[in-house]
């Protein structure tokens, strides 16, 4: 609860390190990040303000034990801090793992458990940045119910990594006589300095990365931090909240102006700046800034002021149940746009949300938060708090695990009667012989006893291909390209498949071939980068470049490669120059498979299993398969490979054949559909004399 504020001429007794304002600046912070969420689809800059108060508490409150010489106790100040974090974070994650379930469409079950478990760990950010989701998507409907919680996570990782960073500071001070603020300013400015420069670096080479990435936050932390330590230096100076004279007030006119001004730019940010894909780089400065302003002109004492709103009684309140707020409002904000088919609310279903939102978060905190932080009896015993900790994960772990292991299972049965009731593009073959299918390749009445379309709309988003053996030894990838390089099998012949994603899912057509046939498989994939000379961007031609390197240097008996392109209201082509890659192969007795690229769709077919919604993708194709005429005759053979037949027949590309769903997305194809076209690809290998 806040402390009760004086009168103007009244004289305090002491000086109080609580700060009311802060809290209310929590409730205008999390107020301008539910409001943006569910109205705007902009980021507000709330959350950085979040980080920034965290900061700024929590190294005030370990400062004043370094002065007075006191132990740290950092084991207890975890314990105490997750033992607050966890259990409402747990109950609102069980009830998210709970709502997707039930209201969420299947092919979103896996990522709400995978994160979750994420969420629950404090890993989030990692997960999202390595998904590199996009933040600033104008559809929320399609984001993660769980989204929200990579500033918790990097919130959390900070409270573990913070107290270390003090008690180096106290061995430092131990061990040298160094003053504690003088050690302090030292890291923590190092740290803001250090993570600023990263943090505008990596925004600007790779946002959706940036965006996720712990080490670009960091200085938003350690701005708190330094501002907490910079801060009582201030109050001295200008005169106010001095210990030794309670009452003083000075600077108040010029105070209460900067706080105003504060306030306005932190509210303004988002409007007045395009922030649209700048966070967390230097954009992030204005609101943090403006916070800084409205946390460093103090109390002023003045009925008009910044900090008699922000102490009043409804911002204090809203402050309390902030944390609890800013779990809930998001999965109800996905569920609500999922459940009403809209990608915005109105004003008046945004402000029913708010109103549940505040509810349950008022719930949550009365009944769940405060109990557990205030208990004397969980203080008591520091294993007591680590039961509480430990409960709130398992609760999270057992009922994510228990769905999981669900559809493990249920995919595990049905993978079993896969080559019967989802042949997929086996049915377009001659010789299938269920005619059914055959008559209609996406009807799912003529699978056995009904059976469901795989892979399960469950597993589907997770339904990219890729070998899981890194390169050693004699096929080890030179450079950067070793990040890139998988191999399977132990042959002593070996198939070399390269290109962008749309070869990596095609190439479950392929590997199994290879390994029939007793051949080591070495897949070089890049994502975005076609396998071609002289490519305008730095990171393909850097990897196309070592590519061709560990060709030359490696004993390659094939190589699948795409040959030609397509792309959106362009016809199809060769790829530029892919000849002088080519030719050096065949030179050197190597054979070569050219894979024609599969169709782009204007738009994934997954959520639509009519007729009626099937694309046409006639016109991105030349009438003729494209032939490579430059090439001179060579030890090795090219082969040319046309699929899209299998993919979609006729040009007309549906979302399911045989009973399988043939995409992830708009251009990729699942991986267990590439896997069926393996029959259709031998043969048509095989046809041209390259024997599979």
């Amino acid at each position: 609860m806040a402390e009760a504020q004086p009168g103007r001429n009244a004289a305090p007794t002491k000086v109080s390190s609580y700060r009311p304002e802060l809290q209310g600046l929590r409730a205008v912070a999390i107020m301008m990040v539910v409001t943006y969420h569910i109205w705007f689809g902009r980021v507000s800059g709330g959350v950085d303000v979040f980080l920034l108060i965290s900061a700024f508490l929590l190294t005030g409150s370990f400062l004043r034990k370094m002065e007075r010489g006191q132990d740290l106790a950092v084991t207890r100040y975890w314990l105490h801090a997750f033992k607050r974090l966890v259990p409402p974070a747990a109950l609102v994650i069980a009830a998210t793992i709970v709502a997707a379930r039930y209201l969420l469409p299947p092919e979103r079950w896996r990522d709400v458990i995978s994160e979750a478990f994420a969420s629950i760990t404090y890993t989030q950010n990692w997960l999202l940045a390595s998904k590199s989701v996009d933040y600033y998507a104008a559809d929320h409907s399609t984001a993660s119910p769980l989204q929200h919680f990579w500033s918790l996570s990097i919130q959390g990782q900070v409270f573990l990594l913070w107290p270390l960073l003090f008690l180096v500071a106290a061995l430092l001070v131990k061990r040298f006589g160094f003053a504690p603020r003088r050690v302090l300013w030292a890291i923590f400015g190092g740290i803001t300095l250090v993570s600023f420069v990263w943090s505008v670096y990596l925004t600007a080479a790779d946002q959706t990365y940036a965006y996720f990435d712990t080490f670009t936050r960091l200085w938003e932390f350690s701005l708190g931090s330094v501002l907490a330590l910079l801060l009582p230096g201030l109050e001295r100076r200008f005169g106010f909240r001095n210990p030794k004279l309670p009452q003083a007030n000075g600077a108040r006119l010029p105070r209460v102006v900067l706080g105003w001004v504060g306030l306005i730019l932190m509210l303004s940010c988002a409007w007045v700046l395009d922030v649209q894909g700048a966070f967390p780089g230097w954009v992030a400065l204005w609101p943090l800034l403006a916070a800084c302003l409205v946390i460093g002109v103090g109390p002023t004492r003045t009925p008009w002021a910044v900090d008699r709103l922000l102490s009043s009684k409804p911002l204090q309140w809203l402050g309390d149940i902030s944390y609890s707020l800013y779990l809930v409002h998001w999965p109800l904000l996905i569920v609500a746009l999922v459940q009403l088919e809209t990608v915005r609310l109105s004003l008046l279903q945004g402000s029913a949300l708010i109103a549940v939102s505040i509810v349950l978060a008022w719930a949550i905190t009365r009944l769940v938060d405060s109990p557990i932080r205030y208990s004397a009896y969980l203080d008591a015993r520091w294993w007591r708090s680590a039961i509480v900790i430990a409960t709130g994960m398992s609760l999270v772990f057992g009922l994510g695990g228990w769905w999981q292991m669900r559809l493990d299972r249920q995919a595990e049965r049905l993978a079993s009667e896969s080559v019967r009731n989802n042949p997929g593009a086996r049915i377009l073959l001659p010789g299938y012989d269920t005619p059914a299918f055959a008559e209609n390749p996406g009807a799912p009445e003529a699978s056995s006893a009904q059976a469901p379309t795989l892979p399960l709309l469950a597993d589907i988003g997770n339904d990219w291909y890729g070998l899981k053996g890194n390169c050693k030894g004699r096929y080890a990838a030179p450079g950067k390209l070793d990040k890139n390089c998988r191999t399977a099998g132990k042959g002593q012949e070996t198939l070399v498949i390269i290109g962008n994603s749309r070869i990596e899912q095609y190439a479950a057509s392929l590997v199994p071939l290879a390994r029939d046939k007793g051949w080591r498989v070495v897949t070089l994939f890049a994502p975005g980068c076609p396998y071609v000379p002289n490519s305008p961007l730095d990171y393909c031609a850097e990897n196309n470049r070592l590519v061709q390197e560990y060709l030359a240097d490696k004993n390659v008996a094939a190589v699948a490669m795409q040959y030609t392109e397509v792309f959106h209201g362009k016809p199809e082509q060769v790829l530029p120059g892919v000849e002088k890659l080519i030719q050096p192969l065949l030179d050197r007795g190597i054979d070569v498979i050219g894979i024609r690229d599969m169709p782009r769709l204007k738009k994934s077919p997954v959520e639509c299993r009519e007729e009626s919604c099937a694309e046409d993708v006639s016109a991105q194709y030349l009438p003729e398969l494209p032939t490579l005429p430059d090439l001179e005759k060579a030890p090795g053979s090219f082969y040319a490979l046309d699929t899209n037949d299998l993919i979609c027949p006729n040009y007309r590309c549906l979302g399911v054949i045989g009973n399988s769903f043939v995409w992830i997305d708009a251009n990729h194809l699942t991986a267990y559909y590439a896997a069926t076209m393996a029959p259709g690809v031998r043969q048509r290998l095989s046809e041209q004399g390259f024997e599979f």
